[in-house]
């Protein structure tokens, strides 16, 4: 498991299509820990086989924050969807160590 402090809560946050790359960058420029989660799909192209690693949750990425200090409104940027019109702010993840 990561280690992002003592009061960090990981929060599932949804952003636009085809916007990864632009997302995790500004949360890491901001220093805020992200974590996608991976799976290895196989597909046929050609006649060959070809393996890769693509997101498990299409449209999703899991950023570590301690809301009461560094609050939403950095994450809700352009390329983030609101998680909530009426809560503004996004649910939290319950993490169970192993």
């Amino acid at each position: 498991m990561i280690d992002c402090g003592p009061c960090a809560t990981w929060f599932l946050v949804q952003f636009k299509p085809n916007s990864l790359r632009i997302v995790e960058r500004n949360l890491t420029r901001q220093v805020f820990h992200t974590f996608l989660a991976l799976h290895e799909e196989t597909r046929r192209a050609d006649g060959k086989l070809a393996t890769r690693m693509r997101p498990l949750f299409l449209g999703y990425l899991f950023v570590a924050f301690d809301i009461t200090t560094d609050g939403w409104r950095k994450i809700n940027f352009r390329h983030v969807i609101e998680p909530n019109r009426y809560v503004r702010k996004p649910a939290k993840i319950k993490v169970s160590a192993p």
